[in-house]
């Protein structure tokens, strides 16, 4: 006797339930997304017990056929596929024709829908799976599905469910994203008698998304816009300033159907990573626009996850996208005073309008901006680095000099201009700048990075705490972290010399001696090279331990033996051998690190000058290379709050 069986209709029905339809949420996300695709203008959803006892979602599409409602609530019956080659070439949320029939079978189920210049409507009710007759009745052009006692009959499934906050809050969630892809379409939301959500039609997608997310942009909000010929990326992203303790802020849509594709995220996260502190995320609402038979939406029952054709480049271009709006911004960090914040510094060039195009068929060829854009980027590079270069040569020497000399506990004033009897910027007296020092600073300010000159705009600079260096400007006061600082400078000077030219060496007196672990030790015999490329050379000293023999010029830290030994050290503690590019990275920053000024070292008022004069060399300093932030910006407003004055 045979023991396979074909499954009742029944029981298929509920366990494909058990993959589309998990809570309320995924019942209105279907029911939603199902009237997107019927060209709806106006969509309108109501619950009752946070969709547990009713969800009502009515919309004004194109509506249904009577001799099609019998057929919307069975298994695989769509009206969005027809061939194979369809799959490939998606343009709808829903095609997989199994959400009403998954529906259907774990709870009662109404349909009330008039088709487009019928003139009738007509009603069809289901209940656990068993499908009525199709009856005449009152209605409005468009279709209402009302949806009750979602899990009645499988109990165990009902049990499950969490309390009415946390599955309205579930349901939220996905309506905003779902509102934030969709511009052009109204959404009301209402639970019981309270309206929680309501949204115009025909919306313009950054008013959409402040509606939905104004209290994550309350800070500003960075628009933004890259293009290539197999992609477009549109969104807004917050400032560095703003972070959250989860991902949850960090929304992204693939032709407009929000993914939780871990890799795109990670690019995300990727370009956030030297403007954030460990453990925090950013907050970002960014739409990737690209052929639809580049993507493969069929990997995932519930669809929030996709398989993009040109992956890698995809990835590139959020990276790069992310981290050039992020440097471009210019926008310092502002202290929270009693519930509100200071006025960022002013942006170097004002946002573009946002007005992402969705649909890459219809729309006309997008201008080739990230190409141009690569290179303009390329040559702006080269020249910073030039000018960093001739700036490094000099102030270097200043900056490592001796912090065992001690400046007096009084302020160190550098007034500029006529603001006082002190050093000051851009006079005879302030120290000379490469080879150009016979010009006036005054009219060849050195802001080449997107941010306006800090220097520029000082009235007086001094060192507190011999930690802390503070910026007076026309509206307030910048504060900054000397050691993070200096750190963020030479990370990015690290990076670009030892990319750009092979490090000069130079040879020790007396080899020093490496103390390290057995397994440090084989990663020393592993990398020999790729140190050696940085600069480092090792020799062996005994039978299994090694010698420093030569250190780059460019480490400006006679810590050259406690660099390599805690880089070793720290990378022998990983579970996997690091790469070359992940060991080159770890250099970069252990080097900048050591290398940097100290917490509590002392700075003659020519280094503090010297230091913030290079710190105008490079893209932007507003966070270390581990995400710290290194810059504050203080206003007068705030300081009138502290004290009172308004």
């Amino acid at each position: 006797m045979g023991r396979i069986a074909v499954l009742p209709i029944e029981l298929a029905n509920k366990i494909a339930a058990g993959e589309v339809v998990e809570r309320p949420a995924s019942v209105v996300k279907e029911l939603v997304e199902n009237a997107i695709d019927a060209r709806a203008t106006r969509i309108d959803v109501q619950l009752v017990d946070a969709g547990k006892t009713l969800i009502r979602v009515a919309d004004d599409g194109c509506g249904i056929e009577p001799e099609d409602l019998p057929l919307a609530l069975a298994a695989h019956a769509t009206s969005k596929l027809a061939t194979v080659e369809d799959l490939f070439n998606l343009g709808t949320n829903g095609f997989r024709g199994e959400a009403l029939a998954s529906i259907q079978s774990v709870a009662r189920v109404r349909i009330v829908s008039q088709a487009a210049d019928s003139g009738r409507a007509f009603e069809l009710e289901s209940q656990g799976g068993l499908v009525g007759q199709v009856r005449q009745c009152a209605g409005a052009p468009g279709t209402v599905i009302e949806v009750r006692d979602l899990f009645y009959n499988v109990p165990a499934r009902r049990r499950w469910l969490k309390g009415d906050a946390s599955e309205f809050s579930a349901i939220v969630e996905i309506l905003q994203a779902i509102a934030a892809a969709n511009p052009e379409i109204g959404f009301s939301l209402r639970h019981g008698e309270r309206k929680a959500l309501d949204l115009p039609a025909r919306q313009p997608p950054a008013d959409r998304i402040l509606a939905l997310f104004g209290d994550r942009f309350s800070e500003g909000h960075l628009e933004l816009h890259e293009y290539e010929t197999y992609a477009r990326l549109d969104g807004m992203v917050a400032p560095p300033s703003v972070h959250r303790p989860n991902s949850k802020a960090l929304l992204l849509f693939v032709n407009r159907r929000p993914v939780k594709d871990r890799s795109l995220l990670q690019a995300v996260l990727l370009a956030y990573r030297e403007f954030l502190p460990p453990g925090r995320y950013p907050v970002a609402v960014l739409f990737l626009t690209v052929e639809p038979s580049a993507v493969d939406v069929n990997v995932h029952p519930s669809k929030t996850e996709v398989r993009l054709f040109e992956h890698n480049r995809i990835f590139s271009l959020i990276k790069s996208a992310v981290t050039d709006r992020l440097v471009r911004s210019g926008v310092l960090p502002s202290i929270r005073i009693a519930g509100g914040t200071t006025g960022p510094m002013p942006q170097a060039r004002p946002d573009t309008e946002f007005e992402p195009r969705f649909d890459v068929e219809q729309s006309p060829e997008p201008p080739r901006l990230f190409g141009q854009a690569a290179e303009a980027q390329a040559r702006d590079a080269a020249h910073r680095w030039e000018r960093a270069r001739e700036v490094l040569d000099h102030v270097a020497p200043r900056i490592e000099s001796d912090f065992e000399v001690r400046l007096p506990a009084a302020r160190q004033e550098l007034p500029v201009e006529g603001h006082g009897s002190g050093v000051e910027y851009g006079s005879s007296a302030a120290p000379a700048v490469g080879a150009e020092a016979a010009h006036d600073n005054r009219t060849r300010p050195l802001t080449l990075n997107s941010q306006p000159s800090l220097l520029s705009q000082a009235r007086g600079l001094f060192q507190v705490g011999n930690t802390y260096l503070v910026v007076e400007t026309p509206d307030g006061m910048v504060v900054i972290d000397q050691h993070a600082y200096h750190e963020r400078v030479l990370y990015w000077l690290l990076e670009n010399r030892i990319a750009g030219q092979a490090p000069e060496r130079q040879r020790l007196l007396v080899p020093q001696p490496l103390e390290l672990s057995l397994n440090a030790r084989a990663l020393a015999d592993a990398f020999k090279d790729e140190l050696q490329a940085f600069g480092f050379e090792l020799e062996p000293f005994g039978p299994d331990s090694f010698a420093l023999r030569a250190v780059p010029k460019y480490s400006v830290s006679g810590r050259h033996t406690e660099v390599v030994q805690e880089l070793l050290e720290e990378l022998a503690q990983g579970r996997t051998p690091p790469t070359p590019e992940q060991l080159r990275k770890s250099m970069v920053e252990m080097v900048a690190c050591k290398a940097a000024i100290k917490a509590g070292d002392a700075l003659k008022p020519e280094q503090i000058l010297d230091l913030l004069r290079l710190g105008e060399t490079i893209p932007h300093t507003f966070s270390c290379p581990h995400g710290r932030p290194t810059t504050y910006k203080l206003g007068f407003r705030d300081l009138e709050k502290i004290f009172h004055r308004r």
